[in-house]
């Protein structure tokens, strides 16, 4: 069974929702979801799983949120 990490940041619980919805369709298309904030997640944390979503808002010029998300996915990007 894949495991897929669902790791989002989400600042008025909209993007949570949205995470939380993709979730439970991983669950069913039979796949284990794993849901995450980008705050308790490490990079080190998410390498091991067979597929990974990422899910942040939007946020003025389709910029990253910057303090948690950003640097998160520099992070990744260097794995």
């Amino acid at each position: 069974m894949d495991r897929v990490a669902i790791v989002y940041w989400s600042g008025t619980g909209n993007t949570k929702i949205m995470a939380e919805a993709m979730a439970d369709g991983v669950a069913l298309a039979g796949a284990k979801p794993i849901l995450m904030s980008v705050s308790n997640v490490a990079v080190a944390d998410i390498i091991a799983f067979d597929k990974i979503a990422l899910g942040c808002p939007s946020m003025g010029a389709e910029v990253l949120e910057e303090s948690e998300m950003e640097p998160f996915m520099e992070k990744l990007e260097k794995e």
